[in-house]
């Protein structure tokens, strides 16, 4: 059994269809400015969350499961700039993560009893817009790019 991941163009029609495997339990995804697809899932065989990279047939390229010092969360939302940098809304550990295109860790940003549950990037303005969960509230972080 798979899941399958779909692009669809403006109007709603199928573009294409990514099959993952069935231990992939999918969140969130995004296509990067090279066309492969960030996924952020519940991974049922290793019990936790991931965020990975795979191309359009679901091969996985890469994948990140945490820091050495705390797990993903089974929940995330992402979002990816121009860069193909990851942003991860980190629900259930209170943060955001920052991801390289090669989904290294660069940074976090820890929110303090507050639950990220969804995330926009605005590449103009370079700004990331982060709903809450329970407070229904935005937060806007002006990100320096580099």
């Amino acid at each position: 059994m798979f899941n399958m991941l779909s692009l669809l163009d403006s109007v709603g029609d199928k573009l294409k269809r990514v099959h993952l495997l069935y231990h992939m339990q999918l969140q969130h995804a995004m296509e990067t400015p090279t066309a492969t697809f960030i996924v952020g899932l519940y991974n049922k065989q290793m019990a936790q969350g991931q965020v990975v990279e795979v191309n359009d047939v679901g091969l996985v390229l890469r994948q990140f499961s945490g820091s050495r010092l705390s797990s993903l969360c089974w929940s995330q939302h992402i979002a990816v700039d121009s860069r193909g940098n990851i942003f991860v809304a980190d629900e259930d550990n209170n943060r955001i993560l920052l991801l390289d295109s090669r989904l290294t860790l660069r940074r976090t940003i820890q929110l303090n009893n507050k639950l990220p549950k969804r995330l926009c990037w605005n590449e103009q303005s370079g700004q990331l817009l982060v709903a809450l969960w329970c407070k229904r509230h935005v937060m806007v972080f002006d990100v320096l790019c580099r």
